[in-house]
């Protein structure tokens, strides 16, 4: 789901007493602690779902930004409602329902609640309530001569993109690693990357989620399968073994990331055209490395101090890094523990080589 999110306000935290005449969703859904809403509610914190505040849309419906009043604060929040007139679109609610009632990460973007009932005319009605983000996707920074507005321009240092592409693997690491059973996310791109006030980066949408093991969690848990959408992800980010009808695997999400990696490195999306006998940006990469990794450089990905340091102790590793991830090979791929471990590594050499050239500058 792509968001274009506008830095109109920060995530309040709702609280409220619900009617006791509402309909809403299905406990399966939520944990206690979430508050619940109905339709009425989302009707009229969008303006009756404006288009002055859709936001962001995709392949299963709409996102709009939504207020409320909450005893005199007000609460900005992401209200995705589904299309359910389209196929999957059914699914992708159970599956994001079932991934986000689990998770809890800051690297994840929070769900508040969901609504699922009838709207005003009777009709079936299904919403996401997610936190609201106020500074727009990843793909927006990275692209931002796509904006309407080019005076609007948005500039990613080298250094904060090593950042983002840390808490984008500490996420998928959570997800992978430290809960049972793993989540795939499916569907790792720069538009479903979210950037906050500080620039902390946040991984949304899990409408193409896969619960890995999913009949051993739902034997045990009573818990639904997620989504058998025939395509699990976005032209460019999908591995090519599901092509070949290759099952959904943590694995595919690690290919996903080294794409995003070598996009947030290059500026290049991997749908964009490359020279002769670079079929992909994972070409792209591969024809340049190691010796040319400069001329493919972003421009506008900036950085201090010596360049042949940040080439042997930034730019080098990391460009390594995402190929790791992206190797033709399922098996072969380095995995996300590993990813973030080499990371921190690095971002560890960055802080020393920072500091080196910080006290060269007083000294001089």
């Amino acid at each position: 789901m792509i968001f274009l999110l506008f830095s109109i306000a920060t995530y309040c935290c709702i609280k409220r007493r619900v009617k006791s005449n509402t309909v809403y969703q299905d406990n399966l859904f939520l944990s206690e602690t979430h508050e619940r809403v109905s339709y009425d509610e989302l009707r009229s914190a969008t303006q009756s779902f404006s288009p002055g505040n859709l936001i962001g849309s995709g392949s299963f419906g709409n996102v709009y930004i939504g207020t409320f009043v909450v005893d005199d604060n007000l609460a900005t929040v992401a209200i995705k409602v589904l299309n359910l007139n389209l196929r999957g679109a059914s699914r992708s609610f159970l599956t994001e329902c079932n991934a986000l009632r689990r998770i809890r990460h800051r690297n994840l973007v929070k769900v508040i609640t969901v609504c699922s009932g009838l709207d005003h005319n009777g009709g079936e009605f299904k919403a996401l309530v997610l936190e609201f983000i106020c500074n727009g996707s990843l793909d927006e920074w990275l692209h931002s001569n796509t904006l309407k507005n080019s005076l609007t321009a948005k500039r990613l240092s080298l250094m904060r993109r090593l950042h983002i592409a840390l808490d984008v693997a500490a996420a998928l690491e959570y997800l992978h690693h430290n809960i049972e059973p793993p989540i795939v996310h499916c569907d790792i791109k720069p538009s479903n990357i979210l950037l906050d006030d500080d620039l902390v980066a946040h991984v949304t949408d899990f409408g193409l989620a896969k619960i890995m093991h999913a009949e051993l969690w739902k034997k045990n848990y009573g818990g639904s399968e997620s989504s058998s959408l025939a395509v699990k992800g976005t032209i460019g980010y999908v591995p090519p073994e599901y092509g070949s009808g290759y099952g959904v695997s943590t694995d595919g999400d690690i290919y996903s990331y080294g794409v995003l990696l070598l996009e947030m490195l290059t500026g290049k999306r991997p749908t964009d055209s490359f020279n002769l006998g670079e079929t992909s940006l994972v070409n792209h990469v591969k024809m340049a490395y190691p010796n040319k990794l400069l001329e493919i450089l972003d421009a506008s990905a900036t950085y201090s101090g010596n360049t042949q340091d940040v080439m042997d102790l930034v730019i080098h590793p990391v460009f390594r890094l995402a190929l790791a991830c992206c190797q033709g090979s399922p098996r072969q791929r380095i995995k996300m523990d590993s990813v973030v471990e080499k990371l921190n590594a690095i971002k560890k050499a960055c802080a020393a080589l920072m500091a080196v050239h910080d006290e060269g500058n007083v000294a001089t």
